[in-house]
């Protein structure tokens, strides 16, 4: 059995989500450095670029699959996966990865407090996730 390339996307993104959180909550120093790294510059380390290729290549993928299944495959939750999380990827990247200020706000967070409370406020991201990939 083959899963679909919009369910591996779900099923990517879904861990991330999860992984990040939990090194929010778990490791909150650690993560500090990790955001200082990461959106601390004036530019992003290639790790960071290499990443974000991979996934808009998995997310290309899903998409070309999304399109090709016939229209009673095309469920809300796969619409959820393929334009939704891009549109708000979009909204996050103009208000932090290509904004100075934002950078600067999230690479300031220093309180291991703060990102613990970021961590936990994020956690439903990843339940959502998961139920969208379980629907789509």
């Amino acid at each position: 059995m083959t899963l679909a390339w919009l369910t591996i996307f779900g099923i990517v993104l879904t861990g991330l989500a999860a992984a990040t959180s939990l090194g929010m909550l778990l490791f909150p120093e650690r993560w500090s450095r990790f955001e200082i790294w990461a959106y601390g510059g004036a530019r992003r380390p290639w790790p960071v670029w290499a990443l974000a290729g991979g996934l808009l290549a998995v997310w290309g993928l899903a998409a070309v699959d999304f399109a090709l299944r016939q229209d009673t495959g095309r469920t809300w939750a796969g619409w959820a996966l393929v334009v939704g999380v891009p549109a708000l990827w979009a909204v996050k990247s103009v208000a932090l990865v290509f904004n100075p200020a934002g950078r600067a706000v999230v690479s300031g967070i220093s309180d291991p407090r703060s990102w613990r409370k970021i961590g936990l406020a994020r956690l439903p991201i990843a339940l959502g996730l998961a139920a969208l990939v379980w629907f789509a």
